[in-house]
């Protein structure tokens, strides 16, 4: 078997641990017993249980990043960039819910430095709306109180999402719901910027 495979096993694994026990309680040994290996195996690509949690955060970002690259090459428009960053997210973070739980709800409060690296993400994906809103219309101020307010929005509606029984369906209107809100707020269309109602002015 390959390196990398191996890695992607364990990985999973601790995923599966992660989310049943939390990150508190999950131990190394739950970990490598659910993926079938030695401590030492693990060590080989891990350097502690914080060191595997890191790499989970990390997949579901490069997760998500790959979304939003790939969803904004299609478009042109500002607008259209903006929306097709939005789903890609959305995507991202429904493709696996299991991961997702992981990252936004474990994570929380279990370690600063994942608290730390929660909030690099939340700014990677607000960059790209900033941008896509200075070009629609909006000053950069307004533009940054939109994009974080917006990430903050998808987050908690995430958040409580996966703790609860409620089917993706409700997540995915739940979305819909935010999008209408904030393009409403931001005074967007589908296919132009912002339109003259005071906004950016």
């Amino acid at each position: 078997m390959e390196e990398r495979d191996r890695r992607a096993e364990i990985l999973q694994a601790a995923q599966k641990v992660f989310s049943q026990y939390g990150y508190h309680q999950a131990t190394i040994r739950a970990i490598v017993e659910e993926a079938n290996c030695a401590a030492g195996t693990f060590y080989l690509y891990f350097a502690s249980k914080e060191d595997c949690f890191l790499a989970l955060m990390d997949k579901l970002y490069r997760n998500i990043m790959e979304q939003i690259l790939g969803a904004r090459r299609q478009v042109m428009k500002p607008a259209d960039k903006l929306r097709q960053s939005f789903w890609a997210v959305v995507e991202g973070l429904s493709h696996d819910t299991e991961l997702t739980s992981v990252v936004l709800v474990r994570a929380a409060g279990a370690n600063p430095m994942f608290e730390e690296r929660l909030w690099r993400v939340r700014d990677a994906f607000a960059e790209f709306i900033v941008e896509d809103l200075v070009e629609s219309g909006l000053t950069p101020s307004r533009a940054a109180i939109g994009a974080h307010a917006c990430v903050g929005a998808l987050a908690e509606t995430v958040g409580v999402w996966v703790r609860s029984s409620e089917p993706e369906s409700a997540l995915m209107a739940a979305f819909e719901e935010i999008e209408h809100i904030f393009w409403l707020g931001w005074g967007l269309s589908q296919s132009e910027g912002v339109e003259s109602k005071g906004y950016g002015n």
